[in-house]
């Protein structure tokens, strides 16, 4: 199954909570809370691309599968991972200031679940395909 494609958020929960743990300030915390976001993929191959449209801003991570690459995380910060596809979802850890987050981006047919977690305070956010 192909992760390409426009995927746009209908739902998320643990937002705030997992925000405040990144130390993501709070006036962001609130504007970002209701943002609509969109992800569009490009694939091609273990080649991905993926852009990040929240409002009227954007940005996008290029990555290999296998591959170490730097990706965006909570509050923009720049992190370096290796993803990974374990039963057809993408894998990956690094760390924020200490934390340990574990990343998974998984389809089930045209829903998307991107989910984060630190311990046991995770944030999951579900997209459909357009």
């Amino acid at each position: 199954m192909s992760f390409a494609g426009t995927w746009t958020l209908i739902g998320q929960e643990g937002y705030e909570e997992f925000m405040k743990l990144m130390g993501v300030p709070e006036q962001y915390i609130a504007a970002g809370k209701n943002a609509p976001v969109s992800l569009v993929i490009q694939q091609n191959g273990n080649k991905f691309s993926v852009e990040t449209i929240t409002g009227p801003q954007s940005w996008t991570d290029k990555f290999e599968i296998g591959l170490p690459a730097t990706i965006t995380g909570p509050g923009r910060k720049q992190m370096q991972t290796v993803v990974v596809m374990e039963n057809g979802s993408m894998q990956g850890e690094y760390d924020v200031g200490g934390a340990k987050i574990k990343a998974c981006r998984e389809l089930n047919g045209d829903i998307l679940y991107d989910i984060l977690s630190v311990g046991d305070i995770t944030f999951k956010r579900t997209f459909s395909r357009k």
